[in-house]
């Protein structure tokens, strides 16, 4: 059966540690990790789309960019909610192009040599561009904008300061990811509130296919990956969703290890 690789980051060696995590990040398959992405200075797993054991489809929805987590769902799991409010035929709303996605993760501005996020998963522009798009230049052709004289890369507010997340800033006003922004937003109005504890264990924004394991200590990483080969090695199906609770569990209670 075929096995597909997803895109893979710039590579990265495991960092120097104790006996026991240079024992455990030794004993890693590098195949098993290229398949899923792996990069130790990222440190986020992705699911691959094609994988005997762990695979991931896409939605067959047209504009949707999820993946079917549920092994015997026809679609991702917001559609099927979406169809099942309908009275379509099955075939007849998996045709119909999906308007709107949520947890698609964060893409890149369209504009060339522009460090900025999009605002949405299916706008092709950051906030600044696309306000500049529609109010500044009369909402011309995408294609137009793109090439006009007053549209130019700019650098990037930098990395979301979460601890578990890997998207980056969407403006300077908050030193957060559009959705961490959201989220202070709700929970700075809580009793006793400690943001510096909030950023190390909040949990990070993923996609369908996306785990994250940064802010966990390297040892843990390392047991988290081997754990996980070892029961795909065996035939176990796992899914994103039943893997990020675990990690976010052990990031809250600043985990070392497994054991000890």
């Amino acid at each position: 059966m075929t096995v597909e690789t997803v895109p893979v980051w710039p590579a990265t060696e495991a960092p120097a540690g104790d006996a026991r995590f240079e024992e455990i990040a030794g004993a890693l398959d590098p195949k098993f990790l290229e398949m899923l992405g792996w990069c130790w200075e990222r440190r986020v797993i992705t699911f691959p789309k094609v994988h005997p054991v762990i695979g991931l489809a896409d939605c067959p929805v047209p504009h949707c960019p999820l993946a079917i987590t549920g092994f015997t769902h026809p679609m991702c799991r917001g559609c099927v909610e979406r169809w099942r409010k309908t009275d379509m035929p099955l075939e007849e709303f998996r045709r119909m192009p999906k308007a709107f996605s949520m947890g698609a993760g964060q893409q890149p501005c369209a504009v060339a040599r522009y460090e900025r996020p999009r605002d949405t998963a299916a706008a092709m522009l950051c906030v600044a561009y696309r306000l500049q798009r529609t109010q500044r230049l009369d909402a011309i052709g995408l294609e137009e904008f793109l090439a006009h004289p007053r549209v130019m890369g700019l650098a990037g507010f930098g990395p979301c300061l979460i601890a578990a997340c890997y998207l980056d800033r969407v403006g300077s006003r908050y030193p957060y990811c559009k959705t961490h922004t959201q989220r202070l937003r709700v929970v700075r109005e809580e009793p006793g509130f400690d943001e510096a504890w909030w950023r190390r264990t909040e949990r990070a924004v993923c996609s369908t296919r996306e785990v994250s394991l940064r802010a966990l200590p390297d040892l843990l990483v390392a047991e988290a990956l081997y754990a996980l080969w070892s029961r795909v090695e065996k035939g176990y199906k796992l899914r994103p969703e039943c893997l990020r609770p675990l990690y976010d569990r052990l990031r809250g209670l600043r985990a070392r290890a497994w054991i000890g």
